[in-house]
């Protein structure tokens, strides 16, 4: 469901991305949790207000009424259009980071738990 160029986009952003990364950091990762709490602040609304509007269009005209409305707009499809993709692109990159640090934090956790020390002690003797 991505436009092409977001989808070229995050392929180069993640590759590079992993590429620099082999063990993920938690306090990057506290990082790419606030920024995308930032960021889904402020495009999250915009985002609901576009599905509001196009749900109100829709609706205005299958009701086929003789006097105009006048509808304020505030949605994605009039922003800059390659702001608007980069910062998409941002928080994919974001969410894969946190996602993937979660994964290795709880493989950590599954590992300790399910090994007893003297597995632990062998295990790092190899």
């Amino acid at each position: 469901m991505l436009p092409s160029s977001v989808k070229v986009a995050l392929r180069k952003n993640l590759r590079t991305y992993v590429k620099n990364m082999a063990i993920y950091d938690a306090f990057l990762a506290h990082d790419w949790r606030e920024t995308l709490e930032k960021t889904l602040a402020w495009l999250a609304p915009m985002a609901h207000n576009m599905i509001r509007w196009q749900a109100e269009r829709n609706f205005e005209q299958q009701q086929i009424v003789l006097k105009g409305n006048v509808l304020l707009l505030q949605t994605l499809y009039f922003a800059d259009r390659d702001k608007t993709e980069a910062v998409i692109c941002e928080l994919l990159v974001g969410l894969n980071y946190i996602c993937r640090y979660e994964q290795q934090q709880n493989a950590l956790l599954d590992c300790s738990s399910s090994l007893d020390f003297d597995d632990c002690v062998e295990w790092q003797l190899q």
